[in-house]
């Protein structure tokens, strides 16, 4: 692939901008080596200078990391770790950079029940149902696609308070005196239908995390269902293990988040 010597765009930034697409669409993933600069040069087209520059744009903005000797890597940093057993939400997650997870809502809408829905939320197929679409993202990068949905029986206008916070269990909280006591998850593999690619920016059939997660609260009633599609490449999932708790009963952890 050769860059547009006749844009205005500078070279470099071009190249930085190819560079920086491939990295969110997993071609290099977190630790990987990218190509030397010769490579690059022979690959685009350019001079060594103009590589250079756009590989030291890229480590300026940390998502690359120069090892003296060794070449150039993307960074691990810039992974998201998530505690599967946690039941905290998007808006604690972070990465060691200290890039903090921003939503974004994509659509926010009043469906009927399916059948699914209506058994977990104890309603009749038909009622009322909010279904909220979120991408979850670090500087330009989204790395999480969620679709939620809410019973509007119980948490009527619902609808209109959504936009308060960008957790939605603190609205949960402050609207409806809602505590989530316990989640359940289920972790899968999937691959991105051509919807989902072009939501995340990768390529249609990238392998995807995918994390249903049920919230219930103290009356084991439903709060909500959730389904949520993380990039494999940008995403690192913990389990830590308590033998103490394990042996005894288990208090439940106080939630932080939707």
């Amino acid at each position: 692939m050769k860059l547009n010597n006749t844009s205005q765009e500078p070279l470099y930034l071009q190249l930085k901008n190819i560079i920086k697409e491939d990295i969110h669409r997993g071609k290099y993933s977190a630790g990987e080596q990218l190509p030397p600069e010769e490579e690059l040069c022979e690959t685009y087209g350019v001079s060594r200078g103009t590589a250079r520059k756009a590989i030291m744009d890229l480590v300026g903005e940390g998502i690359l990391k120069r090892h003296q000797g060794k070449g150039t890597f993307v960074r691990e940093e810039s992974m998201i770790k998530r505690e599967l057993f946690s039941m905290g939400g998007y808006s604690e997650t972070a990465t060691t950079t200290g890039d903090a997870l921003r939503p974004h809502i994509l659509s926010c809408s009043v469906i009927g029940a399916d059948d699914y829905l209506a058994s977990f939320f104890q309603v009749e197929p038909g009622d009322r149902i909010l279904e909220l679409k979120r991408t979850h993202y670090i500087r330009d990068e989204v790395l999480i696609y969620e679709t939620a949905h809410y019973s509007l029986d119980r948490f009527p206008g619902l609808e209109r308070f959504i936009l308060e916070s960008p957790s939605t269990y603190s609205t949960l909280k402050r609207r409806y005196n809602i505590e989530m006591t316990y989640t359940e998850k289920t972790l899968e593999l999937a691959h991105a239908t051509e919807e989902e690619a072009a939501v995340l920016n990768c390529d249609p059939g990238t392998t995807l995390y995918v994390i249903e997660r049920k919230s219930y609260d103290d009356d084991d009633a439903p709060i909500h269902i959730s389904s949520s599609l993380y990039k494999t490449n940008r995403v690192k999932f913990t389990i830590t293990v308590n033998q103490r708790e394990e042996k005894g009963s288990r208090a439940p952890r106080e939630p932080e988040s939707i």
